[in-house]
């Protein structure tokens, strides 16, 4: 009797990480970002995709509050200001981030 080993097929493995690479890409194409006023109590989430443009979010975070978003200036926490042709990944933002 031989005490080699049980390989895994080569097709089972493929699908194996063909289904990681799934989760791993669905779960960070989009991000949740959370954007508080500096006269606001309240916080507002918006989940948007890493790669769109932050005049999307910019927009609607405007019409939330009724006011023309170009009014805004939006900044990072650490004093960097965040322009409407950034996206999350150029500005290397995690989900859940509050800005």
């Amino acid at each position: 009797m031989s005490t080699k080993p049980m390989r895994e097929s080569g097709s089972t493995s493929v699908k194996r990480e063909e289904k990681k690479a799934k989760v791993e890409s669905s779960a960070s194409t989009h991000v949740t970002l959370r954007f508080k006023g500096q006269d606001e109590e309240e916080v507002r989430v918006f989940r948007m995709r890493r790669n769109v443009e932050m005049r999307k979010v910019m927009k609607r975070y405007g019409e939330k509050r009724g006011v023309k978003w170009t009014t805004f200036v939006f900044i990072l926490k650490d004093g960097t200001r965040i322009r409407e042709s950034h996206t999350p990944d150029e500005l290397e933002l995690k989900d859940g981030a509050t800005n």
